[in-house]
């Protein structure tokens, strides 16, 4: 149940209930407005103004017509009053506005007329004869009717209607304010970065539908904060052994090198070979850990890249045609500003992947042109291969050199042949 009332949904509709209420409250104070000021000031309407006027009329006689109209004066100022005799003279007019075009003479077409001039105009009109009798003539009372009209009160209640609609106006805005404030601080906690790259958290102030979106965002920080210090340890232990292994391997290598002496040439040569090649990948094995760790001394400068390339296929020149490869070499005068022995590196690992990787195509060529260098052979490929996921050793070498020297690695491997090109970014 508490559940249910920290809701949005239901602070909502408790918002509209409260609409409904204050509409509810605006028409009933309008229709109390209405009438308010006639209840409390007991202000007389307009028949019982003519009931008391032909009550007071009627019990007259003609000696009493001045204080009639003495008395209805002291209570209707605004009022004006005018007495006819049954000859149809015109006796005596009392307040009576100087605009006012009473005839001096009244017949019966004439009182029919007046009836009909005064009959639901602005004036309030009634004529009575003065006791009831014809021969006494009759009196006439005239109010104007906004006079009689109770003050409008309604327009002060409408005021505290508007007031009351605006309160609602004002408590609808906090409401979306509120949620849009908490929306956008949690936007903010998504893009803003801590140290480690990772989203920081943000405070869970309630516990409603945006509280549950801050807390399982909280738990996705989370979350991935322990799945970045489980990979931060992971790498550092990955690390450690790599650099144990290696130089844990060194020192048999070197023993076995001093061995060579003792057994034939061919054996030798054969031994010697698989000594390099295990001493290469030791090699990789350190620079890879010390990529990682950013613990490899980078020292740019200009180089040559034509005579770098050209060593390189010299060195690597006798494995090749002890192996049978048809070597191709084009190279045009090139130079880049970068570490030359990280570009051997790369030259050397990309060569030792043709060696080991391309022999069935007994084919490489290495371009220098257009400001790139271009490896290619002729071997299966390595689709199917781990290296295609960067995880041979001598390829994450190559990828993490090229992107720390700020070169573009491209690889293009197919069943017929692998090409690597690699060029400056722009």
């Amino acid at each position: 149940m508490k559940k249910v009332w920290h809701s949005l949904l239901t602070k909502y509709i408790v918002l509209i209930l409260i609409a409904l209420g204050f509409l509810q409250l605006v028409v009933i104070l309008y229709m109390v407005g209405i009438n308010f000021e006639r209840l409390v000031s007991k202000v007389p309407t307009i028949e019982e103004i003519e009931e008391r006027w032909t009550e007071d009329v009627y019990e007259a006689t003609t000696d009493d017509v001045d204080g009639i109209v003495q008395d209805w004066h002291t209570q209707y100022s605004q009022a004006s009053f005018f007495y006819v005799n049954s000859n149809g003279k015109l006796v005596k007019k009392w307040y009576v506005h100087a605009a006012s075009k009473i005839p001096e003479h009244w017949d019966t077409v004439t009182t029919t007329r007046f009836i009909q001039s005064h009959y639901g105009s602005p004036t309030f009109t009634v004529i009575r004869f003065v006791g009831n009798k014809d021969e006494n003539g009759f009196l006439v009372l005239q109010i104007e009717r906004d006079t009689l009209e109770p003050a409008k009160m309604e327009s002060g209640f409408l005021y505290i209607a508007f007031l009351l609609m605006f309160a609602f106006l004002g408590i609808s805005l906090l409401f979306f304010m509120r949620i849009l404030k908490r929306l956008v601080n949690l936007e903010e906690a998504m893009t803003i970065r801590e140290m480690d790259g990772l989203p920081i958290r943000t405070e869970v102030k309630k516990k409603d539908e945006i509280g549950a979106v801050e807390q399982a965002f909280n738990n996705m920080v989370d979350e991935l904060r322990e799945a970045k210090k489980r990979e931060l340890e992971e790498e550092q232990l990955r690390r450690e052994l790599i650099a144990n292994l290696s130089h844990d391997l060194k020192t048999p290598l070197t023993k076995m090198r001093a061995q060579l002496q003792n057994v034939s040439a061919d054996q030798a040569q054969h031994l010697d070979h698989s000594i390099s090649m295990m001493s290469h990948l030791i090699e990789n094995l350190m620079s890879y850990s010390l990529l990682t760790a950013n613990k490899m001394r980078y020292h740019a400068k200009d180089t040559r890249i034509d005579r770098l390339v050209n060593q390189s296929i010299a060195s690597w020149y006798p494995l090749f045609e002890e192996q049978g490869f048809e070597v191709e070499l084009e190279v045009e005068e090139l130079s880049w500003h970068i570490d030359k022995l990280w570009l051997e590196r790369i030259l050397d690992n990309l060569l030792q992947n043709v060696l080991r990787h391309a022999n069935e195509g007994k084919f490489i060529r290495v371009v220098v042109q257009n400001n790139q260098i271009m490896v290619r052979d002729k071997g299966q490929g390595f689709v199917d291969h781990a290296h295609t996921k960067g995880a041979g050793i001598g390829l994450s070498i190559v990828e993490l050199m090229a992107e720390k020297m700020n070169l573009s690695l491209v690889i293009d491997s197919t069943a017929y042949g692998t090409t690597v090109q690699l060029y400056p970014k722009d």
